[in-house]
């Protein structure tokens, strides 16, 4: 379902409130709107910022109050929190519901009409998830949620069918369902109050919470592990696949030896730190000679689709038993590759793997990226990236530069800019397009001397809140929060989008791109030849 505002408020101290707000969200309803109304303000609507969720859904307009902790009722008086430190008395979280509901109906009505007579209909749930109330005269058992009945959120879609169902037949007026266009007058009627931006630190922490959700629903793709023993699982930048592939390394480490592999150095270096059970073996393509002669039970190989050529596959058949053919092996591959880099992968090789395995995917679902920079690299190299599911996230930034002394100064006013909105310098990286540091407009920041190179820190216990810097190759598999490219110029866009798709799609929350002169043509020039490869453009 989606919610307005998209994450919860950190001063949203209620437990039980953010256990109903991810209920809400997790639930597959795309046509419901819910309201949280810890951002109303406090003025003549203080009624309505008392109601915690507002739901628009097509049959009703449904209020629910939220009640954490421990709540006692006694001679018809409410008392809430626990012994000795309790409130009250406090009138009845039915009552506040009912008297929410009612201020809330005549202040949006005066915005979008009287809704009783647009036949919208109403009603309220009070929800407990820590206690269960006992019945008494003030409610009826459809108008209430107890944690019984709530099960940690599992019970909450059951729990609103059951009220909606109640006040259907309460409402005489009601027309169901309500107009698509009268549920969106009233989402905008009330937004501007409800969709407050929370500062980007906030929205970090959302989006790490969104990720490790995600990325456990991969988990289903962990099953196929059992009945296949060679397994081609592909998708873009950001759909999961290095997760998925190390937690196949940790499987397959219980009832045999595994050599991972890869052909970035600096991704072998990090997972080589997480990865570290004595019968997996990680090692980048480049020094697969130390284990010469040597075979694995089983066989991973990460962003393979930089390693897709007969000589790669070669060298990777020596290594299982049974080899390419019979052994026991996970790929991990973008296929994303052969439209951005075609001349460096074999199609033919790629036919030939593909013929001794199972090919499983794309997997659909992004997990790192917002929608901004998914739609971005959508539309400069024709890359799918699948669904982005990590969340909403700001817009691309691009900044035009003459140089590289002009380029210094508008990296440092960025950076600031973010630190002034809490974020750690530790959550940015600079990339940099030209790989050279010698060169890179990083050496003229005034944050040159505590620049530190990713390259050099990758695998270690990093302790400093420093930026990081790296080129785009050494970065490939990584990621951060905030990825600035900087050294940017057109050169680096001919005829080629590999490097583009790799840099952006580093940035997990918030993209910032340089740009030298020249770049913001040659971006288009990309653009274009992206809607004549798809027939939209001639």
């Amino acid at each position: 379902m989606r919610i307005i505002p998209s994450e919860i408020s950190s001063r949203t101290r209620s437990r039980a409130e953010r256990s109903v707000f991810a209920a809400l969200k997790a639930m597959p309803d795309n046509q419901s709107v819910a309201l949280h109304s810890v951002h109303l303000p406090q003025h003549h609507r203080k009624r309505v910022g008392e109601i915690d969720f507002v739901l628009i859904t097509p049959d009703i307009l449904l209020f629910i109050e939220v009640k954490g902790g421990q709540i006692r009722h006694h001679d018809g008086k409410w008392y809430y929190g626990p012994p000795g430190h309790e409130t009250g008395p406090k009138e009845s979280p039915f009552s506040q519901a009912n008297g929410g509901m009612h201020e809330f109906e005549r202040e949006i009505g005066a915005l979008v009409g009287d809704l009783r007579a647009q036949g919208v209909p109403s009603g309220y749930l009070v929800v407990t998830p820590d206690v269960d109330l006992q019945r008494t005269t003030e409610f009826e058992p459809e108008q209430y949620l107890g944690a019984t009945a709530y099960a940690g959120g599992r019970g909450l879609a059951q729990g609103i069918q059951r009220a909606t169902r109640f006040w259907l037949v309460r409402n005489s007026w009601a027309r169901t369902p309500i107009a698509a266009s009268l549920r969106k007058k009233m989402v905008e009627a009330v937004r501007p109050n409800f969709d407050l931006v929370p500062n980007l630190q906030s929205r970090l922490a959302h989006l790490d919470v969104a990720f490790e959700r995600l990325t456990n629903e991969q988990f289903d793709r962990l099953d196929e592990l059992e009945s296949n023993p060679r397994l081609i699982w592909t998708g873009g930048a950001g759909t999961g696949k290095t997760f998925l592939a190390a937690e196949a390394a940790r499987r397959k480490s219980a009832v045999g030896t595994v050599l991972f592999t890869c052909a970035s150095t600096t991704l072998a270096t990090h997972l080589a730190r997480i990865l570290t059970e004595d019968t997996i073996r990680v090692l980048p393509f480049d020094r697969l000679d130390e284990v010469r002669g040597s075979t694995f039970d089983h066989l991973i190989v990460d962003e393979a689709q930089d390693l897709m050529t007969f000589e790669s596959l070669d060298v990777l058949e020596k290594l299982v038993p049974g080899g390419l053919a019979e052994g026991n092996w996970i790929f991990m591959l973008d296929q994303n590759n052969q439209v951005l880099t075609p001349d460096a992968y074999d199609t033919l090789a790629w036919q030939y793997l593909r013929g001794l395995g199972s090919v499983v995917g794309p997997m659909r679902r992004n997990c790192r990226n917002t929608v901004q920079i998914v739609s971005q690299v959508r539309a400069y190299t024709g890359a799918d990236l699948g669904v982005a599911s990590a969340g909403e996230g700001e817009p691309v930034r691009f900044a035009d530069v003459g140089d590289a002394h002009e380029e210094a100064g508008e990296l440092d006013a960025y950076v600031n800019d973010l630190m002034r909105q809490g974020v750690s310098l530790r959550d940015i990286t600079l990339l940099s397009a030209s790989g050279d540091w010698d060169t890179s407009s990083a050496r003229l920041s005034q944050r040159a001397s505590k620049v530190e190179r990713f390259a050099d820190v990758v695998g270690t216990d990093r302790t400093k809140h420093r930026l990081t810097w790296s080129s785009v190759a050494d970065f490939k598999g990584h990621e951060n929060h905030v990825v600035c490219l900087i050294d940017l110029g057109p050169a680096h866009l001919e005829e080629r989008a590999d490097a583009l798709y790799v840099a952006w799609t580093r940035a997990r929350a918030q993209l910032w791109v340089a740009c030298r002169p020249g770049t913001h043509r040659a971006l288009r020039e990309l653009g274009k030849a992206v809607l004549m490869r798809e027939g939209l453009l001639k």
